[in-house]
């Protein structure tokens, strides 16, 4: 396994690199997609997510969205940033000051699953 700093040649990068030269430029325009998403519905972005855990919460957000519509919910009035939601239960949880985007996620899923059990 090569160390930080050295310079070995890595036969498995290179092979990469070799079959799909623009794999590094696709996987960032795939972040920047992920991460307009997330900051058009309102998710606060610490700029320290993994592709990971941006991919992680697009799922989570997606289906909170998918239940507040089933649920007869409107996304757009019951935005993180409306100031007269609906019902505030319809509303994705703000992300909390130092809170990592893991636990935001599982706190987006617990929201969803709240919902899941709502009768309106």
């Amino acid at each position: 396994m090569p160390t930080p700093g050295d310079s070995t040649p890595n036969p498995q990068t290179d092979l990469d690199e070799a079959l799909n030269p623009h794999r590094a430029e696709d996987q960032q325009r795939a972040r920047e997609h992920n991460q307009d998403i997330l900051l058009q519905r309102g998710v606060e972005l610490r700029g320290d997510e993994s592709d990971e855990e941006l991919d992680d919460l697009w799922t989570a957000v997606d289906r909170f969205e998918s239940l507040v519509e089933a649920r007869g919910g409107d996304t757009l009035v019951n935005a993180p940033d409306s100031s007269e939601p609906d019902d505030p239960r319809m509303v994705l949880p703000e992300r909390k000051p130092r809170e990592s985007a893991r636990d935001y996620t599982l706190r987006i899923h617990e929201a969803a699953d709240r919902l899941t059990r709502f009768e309106r």
